[in-house]
Formats: C-alpha cells, structure tokens, sequence
C-alpha cells in the first residue's frame, strides 16, 4: 500500500469473497508487518495456508491526524506464483 508508511496508526482488514475475514493486523507496513497471501481464518482455509487464487476485499482504517481517522475500501486479486 503506498505511503502506508507515513500512517503507522493503521488496520487493515482483508475479507474473502463470502465476506469472511481471512486477515488482521494493525500497523500494517511498520517493521515488514505485510500481507503475503496467508490465512489469518480458520472457517475457510485453515490458519497459516495459503489463500486461493481470487478476488479479496480490503478495508484500510488509517489515523491522518490527531483522532482524525479515514477509511479505504478496495479489493486485491490473489494469483501464485506456481
């Protein structure tokens, strides 16, 4: 994520296509904190597995300022690299 850097106060959350949530984290991007396409869930995909390939949606809480929060929502497509 571009320029997450410069907003360490952050969580990210990342959903599958059934809307359940496949990973967490807060801070992400500070000290190699990354998404590397692994399960976080258990409903789906067992924990620690790789995801399949498709479609994931994101949502991105960052705080911009003192108690100034903002949001970002998009989506990733997954694909290995097999």
């Amino acid at each position: 994520i571009d320029g997450i850097t410069n907003f360490p106060n952050n969580r990210l959350q990342i959903y599958n296509r059934w809307g359940i949530k496949v990973y967490e984290t807060n801070g992400y991007g500070i000290d190699n904190n990354l998404f590397y396409g692994y399960s976080e869930g258990r409903a789906t995909v067992k924990k620690s597995n790789i995801l399949p390939d498709g479609t994931y949606f994101f949502i991105l809480n960052y705080e911009v300022s003192d108690a100034v929060w903002k949001e970002k929502a998009g989506y990733l497509y997954l694909i290995s690299s097999n």
